[in-house]
This record gives C-alpha cells, sequence and structure tokens, in this order.
C-alpha cells in the first residue's frame, strides 16, 4: 500500500516496510536504486595456457562492463593447487572480480555464462556488506601485505 505524505511543498511517497533499498529523491521525482558490491570467485581449467585464462577472464569483464557495471578490481591469483579434486584436476586458475551494480538480474546473467564456459569448473558470487567493502580497499592498498619488515622478538630469558 502506497501512502503518500505532504511535507510542505514536496510530496513523498511511503514505501512499505517490507522495501528498504528503494530511496526517493524528490527533486528528481524517480527511485534511485542504491549500488550493491559484489565478489565473483571463479577456478578455471587447468589446460588452458595462460592467454587462454587471460581472454577468459577478459570475456567476463567485459560482459559486466557491458552491462554498466562498474568494475572495481581484478585479481589474478594463478595456478593453485585445490584441496580436493573437482573433475580429475588438482589444480586450477584462481580468479577474483569485484564489481558494482544496480542490477540484480546481471548476477543470473554472469552465472549463466559461467556455467555454459567449460573451461569455469566452479564459481562463487557473493554481495559484499560494509565491512568486506572495507576489508577489501584496505587491502587493495595493501595494509595487510606479508612483507613488512618486523621488529625481533625477543627470546625467552636465559636459564
Amino acid at each position: 500500500m502506497i501512502l503518500p505524505v505532504f511535507t510542505g511543498w514536496i510530496i513523498a511517497i511511503r514505501l512499505p516496510d517490507y522495501q528498504p533499498f528503494p530511496t526517493f529523491a524528490p527533486h528528481f521525482k524517480t527511485i534511485v536504486k542504491p549500488m550493491k558490491n559484489y565478489e565473483t570467485v571463479f577456478i578455471l581449467n587447468p589446460v588452458l595456457s595462460e592467454d587462454q585464462a587471460k581472454d577468459t577472464v577478459e570475456k567476463f569483464v567485459k560482459l559486466l562492463t557491458k552491462a554498466k557495471a562498474n568494475v572495481i578490481n581484478v585479481e589474478k591469483w594463478g595456478l593453485k593447487k585445490m584441496a580436493y579434486a573437482i573433475q580429475n584436476k588438482s589444480t586450477g586458475f584462481y580468479n577474483l572480480i569485484e564489481f558494482a551494480t544496480t542490477d540484480n538480474t546481471l548476477i543470473n546473467t554472469l552465472e549463466t555464462e559461467y556455467r555454459r564456459d567449460e573451461s569455469v569448473m566452479r564459481f562463487m558470487t557473493i554481495v559484499l556488506d560494509k565491512h568486506s567493502i572495507l576489508y577489501n580497499e584496505r587491502r587493495r592498498k595493501g595494509e595487510f601485505n606479508r612483507t613488512k619488515k618486523q621488529a625481533p622478538r625477543k627470546e625467552a630469558a636465559e636459564v
């Protein structure tokens, strides 16, 4: 049920409590959808060459940019050993794409493309909350690098 609420010269429309995401911008007189941040990790078949793996990642990035998603970060983690065999393979090319979009149907499209591509062995897409977004920003800046020189530890007192 939509109830008009009169506040001076601006008319705002109140949505029911179960629809918290759309926000109204009265000066535009349209609904403004918030941008959600997503992170997708996928594993490519290790039989692929480096160039083929790179082309496959670029294909998915192009799919996102074509759908007007903002690609924030693309990381290629390289060939890694998996915890268990998938399709009789013990290694795979790990990749991460972080992006933001207002279109919720884009996730279904992206995951359909993952399923159609034979080189993708596994994938997972998640919505990032505010804490994850801040953590990813700090990680991209390099705050968690292990290459920092640490102060030498004091050894136990000699007996």
